[in-house]
């Protein structure tokens, strides 16, 4: 029986050009730390900017209701425009922290 001989392995004409890459990567890279800081404040800001518009949206609509006695009419109304106005602006905030 012959032995088999194993395949040499292909070179990579390319392995220079990925460790930049990877190097600059790693440069680019966030601490840690400021990284989970930076999350957690975007979350915080995403999560008043749909709660706050929401509440007093709400709030205002009760008010309305109970001043022109229509039941939920106005509630629900300021309701869904206020998250959709929250929404809106989380979107815009996540927006604006994902861009380098």
């Amino acid at each position: 029986m012959s032995e088999q001989v194993p395949a040499p392995r292909p070179e990579r004409p390319d392995a220079q050009r990925s460790l930049e890459r990877d190097v600059d990567r790693l440069a680019r890279r966030e601490d840690s730390a400021a990284s989970f800081w930076r999350g957690l404040s975007v979350l915080g800001t995403v999560g008043w900017s749909v709660a706050l518009p929401a509440a007093l949206g709400a709030w205002l609509g009760h008010r309305l209701d109970q001043h022109f006695a229509s039941g939920v009419r106005f509630t629900l109304i300021l309701l869904v425009l206020g998250v959709t106005l929250g929404s809106a602006i989380a979107w815009r905030v996540v927006r604006e922290h994902r861009s380098p």
